[in-house]
């Protein structure tokens, strides 16, 4: 998503938007997960009861045969109950029965001796040392065992016996057997899907059945198919039930186990094994309130982009071109934006030509201001030149000596204003003046004035630059001029020319200037005509506008006249503001 080169992607609108928006999807994918767990479970449950149904489905024939033959056994149980195991037509019902039912072998009574005498047939045969017989009579409960090799039937059967008590007595049991060739798992129809293997077992965990072909029900193909942590018989104790495990020959199975005659005959299906199941399972139902969520949160981040980001973005980079350049397009480029932008475009518009508006009218303003003003220096320029010439015809036409040299001083102070004043008019950087310059060019005036009279001295200058504003630049340069002329007016020396030193220094926030001049045989320029007193009240004027005051020291040899002042910052007055 674009955004501006100096802002942070997840700091733009239209992502704070899309996350707002996404915290308030958070209830709607709470539900979804909700449901979808409802549903995966209610999916879970349907997929179990399907497996049940087509695991009993694929046994429907073999339970119709075994109950059938648990209800046989039952009945001639009953018979023999009633009628006694003696009775004359015992063995005539047991043929009867047999004949009706043709998937059985064999009806007959055993007593407790293992003397068959009631019996479909085989009568007289003895089944005492038979392992099925003591095995029944030991249980002495309804049951159905697997008979490799039937003693009469001669051949591996399912015996499904049923307990017989005569005045609560155990006399023996009545026993029917079903044929494996009747009981043929691997031909049984099949309506939709189907288990790979079936096989039956009983209570006891034995195998009664199985449809793996050319294998017996107990032989080691079908044993290699079987769970290795769980056996038969804790799966009969827990059907129905549905689970996945291990096989020693294939690997992991889902096992499927449903009851066919209650509590006595259980079947098995063996599926092939979902991998991972609840994995698979769970996944969805997370993966898709997620999903749900970043396509939310995408759509909201780019509708909202579309909407809106763009357009502010767009209104921004003119805003800030504007800025920059004071230059804009005036079109409208919000056409297809919402009315809340498009009036911020207008805003936008309306105050960027309020701006350039009030902007050349400003600038205007200022070129008549400097227009005037220069017009106010180049009258004030020529008014003092005008002075000066006008003093200077007087002092050529003035025959006393007082009289020419109070009109010489007074044309130098004209002068040093107007050096001062056309530093000023030249100054550019916020109305500051360099004064060290200043201060050079009006001390050197001085000194061309007092050569021009006859008299030489040797100054030495220490003058940095010290920026101040007029208000202190000007008294400090004519203060300057005038401790120059006072120097001028009363140097002398005893041993070679006189001498003068100017400093200008600034100390932190604070400035001195010092003029020291050296003293002896002085050389007087018309001293009658300073009699006055007025460069005294001069220097101490200009002093105390710096807010100090003049420091004298004198000697032998040299007079010293300095002042420290601080150094002001600048302050407008109101009407500046």
């Amino acid at each position: 998503m674009p955004h501006s080169a100096n802002t942070p992607w997840f700091r733009s609108l239209s992502f704070r938007i899309a996350g707002v928006l996404s915290l308030a999807l958070v209830p709607i994918g709470s539900i979804a997960i909700y449901q979808t767990n409802q549903v995966s479970s209610q999916a879970e449950e349907v997929t179990r009861l399907s497996l049940l149904a087509l695991t009993q489905q694929g046994v429907e024939e073999e339970r119709a045969v075994l109950q059938q033959a648990f209800g046989a056994t039952a009945a001639l149980a009953r018979m023999i109950q009633t009628q006694g195991p003696d009775a004359p037509g015992c063995r005539e019902v047991m043929q009867e029965f047999n004949a009706a039912m043709p998937d059985f072998s064999l009806a007959a009574f055993i007593p407790v001796d293992g003397q068959v005498s009631c019996s479909s047939r085989g009568v007289g045969q003895d089944v005492s040392e038979r392992a099925s017989h003591l095995e029944a009579i030991r249980e002495k409960r309804p049951r159905v065992m697997v008979v490799n090799h039937g003693a009469i039937s001669d051949t591996s059967v399912l015996v499904v016996s049923h307990p017989v008590e005569i005045d609560g007595t155990y006399v023996g049991y009545t026993a029917i057997s079903v044929p494996h060739a009747n009981l043929n798992l691997a031909h049984q129809p099949s309506f939709g899907a189907a288990p790979d293997y079936l096989m039956t077992f009983n209570a006891s965990g034995e195998v009664l059945t199985s449809s793996i072909e050319d294998a017996a029900p107990d032989g080691e193909r079908t044993q290699s198919l079987l769970p290795i942590r769980s056996s038969l018989e804790d799966m009969s104790r827990l059907a129905p039930m549905v689970f996945s495990g291990q096989s020693r020959a294939e690997g992991d199975q889902l096992y499927v186990v449903v009851p066919i005659v209650e509590d006595e005959v259980f079947a098995l299906g063996i599926w092939p094994s979902f991998e991972n199941m609840s994995d698979q399972i769970q996944v969805p139902v997370i993966l898709f309130p997620l999903l749900m969520w970043i396509a939310s949160a995408v759509v909201g981040l780019v509708a909202i982009d579309r909407m809106a980001g763009r357009h502010i973005r767009q209104l921004s980079r003119r805003m800030r071109r504007f800025e920059r350049v004071r230059t804009f397009e005036g079109q409208r480029s919000m056409r297809y934006a919402a009315d809340e932008l498009k009036n911020m475009e207008e805003d936008f518009i309306l105050m960027a030509e309020t701006i350039l508006h009030d902007q050349a009218e400003l600038e205007n303003a200022v070129r008549q201001r400097n227009v005037l003003l220069k017009e106010v220096h180049h009258r004030v320029k020529n008014n003092l030149q005008l002075i000066s010439s006008i003093m200077n015809m007087n002092i050529r036409r003035a025959h006393s000596p007082e009289t020419k040299a109070i009109l010489s001083r007074l044309q130098d102070r004209v002068l040093a204003m107007a050096s001062i004043h056309r530093n000023l008019h030249q100054v550019e950087s916020q109305g500051q003046v360099n004064v060290g310059k200043l201060v050079r060019e009006v001390a050197n005036q001085t000194l061309q004035a007092s050569a021009s009279g006859g008299h030489r001295i040797r100054v030495k200058y220490d003058v940095a630059d010290v920026i101040l504003y007029p208000d202190q630049a000007v008294p400090l340069s004519l203060l300057a001029s005038e401790l120059m002329a006072n120097g001028v007016k009363y140097t002398g020396s005893d041993q070679g020319p006189p001498w003068m030193t100017l400093t200008l220094v600034q100390e932190g926030n604070r400035a001195r200037l010092v003029v020291v001049n050296s003293k002896g045989a002085a050389h007087h320029l018309e001293t009658d005509g300073e009699s006055t007193g007025l460069g005294n009240q001069l220097i101490r004027a200009f002093a105390t506008q710096l807010g100090s005051s003049i420091e004298i020291k004198e000697t032998e040899k040299e007079y010293r006249a300095s002042i420290s002042f601080e150094v002001a910052s600048f302050q407008p007055e109101p009407l500046d503001y």
